[in-house]
């Protein structure tokens, strides 16, 4: 079944995309959006959908209901329970479950020429911090080091169900070897606090020992080792992110937003300012329960 859909989706991905009424019957979960409710951001999705680009493949889909959900965990489970139909998240997001987790299978494709980034998200008040960020991460995209942590965490991620079964089934300390990133530490240095969701595996990932790992470890361990500082990282739930920078819980959250010449802000609170981002995508796939 999941391979059907991932040929569909592929032959479909060659082919030109049509414009088409598609009813509106779905109830989709989205990861909470922070400066927005559902209902606004429904409508937004809508339009965008028909003038800014959005284009659904592969089935009768449309939003009939949008739902918030603070955490992927607590989306997942409203998928389980049958509150929702579809769970409409990042490509790679999607792909991640379902090879992970065979109840999981993609329904359709979402596309945007609106690209989504992923960023750090600081306080206003802390803005010398983050223009040393943006420096580490202007040096890490010119001297190709960004690209190098993109392989080795996401290209060269397991591609097939058996190399997850020896990640995550039989081989535990493989599995901790594979995506544990040693951070350095530096005696005397300041401590900076960086919230990490979980969210967006395997990019804001945890492994399954509860620790933070993978691709933004390894982004955030380089960073600590340009400017000489201790990365400390704090779990908080994605829709608890800006509350976490005001409360001073985290110094740095990880973040991602709607392209910035757009003008539909849907995820950035007042009193926050945005890194330079570090990756782009304008795919999303829409996951639900396989019935097979």
């Amino acid at each position: 079944m999941k391979k059907f859909f991932a040929l569909i989706i592929i032959c479909l991905l060659a082919c030109p995309v049509y414009a088409a009424e598609v009813p509106e019957d779905l109830e989709v979960g989205f990861l909470t959006r922070l400066k927005t409710n559902p209902d606004e951001f429904y409508k937004i999705v809508k339009d965008s959908w028909t003038t800014k680009g959005w284009a659904i493949l592969g089935g009768n889909h449309s939003l009939s209901t949008a739902k918030f959900y603070d955490s992927l965990s607590a989306m997942q489970l409203a998928l389980d329970r049958n509150d929702i139909e579809e769970m409409i998240l990042p490509d790679f997001v999607a792909e991640y479950l379902i090879k992970i987790n065979s109840k999981y299978t993609v329904s359709c494709m979402s596309r945007t020429n609106n690209n989504m980034s992923l960023c750090f998200g600081f306080m206003k008040n802390n803005r010398e911090l983050a223009d040393k960020w943006n420096s580490a991460l202007r040096s890490m995209k010119a001297d190709w080091v960004l690209m190098a942590i993109n392989q080795k965490y996401l290209k060269d991620f397991p591609a097939s169900n058996n190399e997850y079964d020896n990640i995550y089934g039989t081989n535990p300390r493989k599995e901790r070897e594979r995506f544990a990133i040693k951070i350095e530490n530096f005696p005397n240095a300041p401590i900076i606090r960086v919230a990490i969701t979980g969210d967006l595996p395997p990019i804001d990932f945890v492994n399954e020992q509860g620790l933070p790992a993978g691709f933004n470890v390894a982004v955030l361990a380089e960073i600590g080792r340009r400017l000489r500082v201790n990365i400390q990282p704090v779990q908080v739930e994605s829709g608890a992110r800006a509350a976490a920078l005001v409360s001073g819980r985290a110094d740095v959250v990880f973040w991602f937003e709607v392209n910035r010449s757009q003008d539909a802000q849907l995820d950035i609170p007042d009193g926050i300012i945005l890194s330079d981002s570090y990756l782009d995508w304008n795919n999303f796939l829409h996951v639900r329960l396989d019935e097979e």
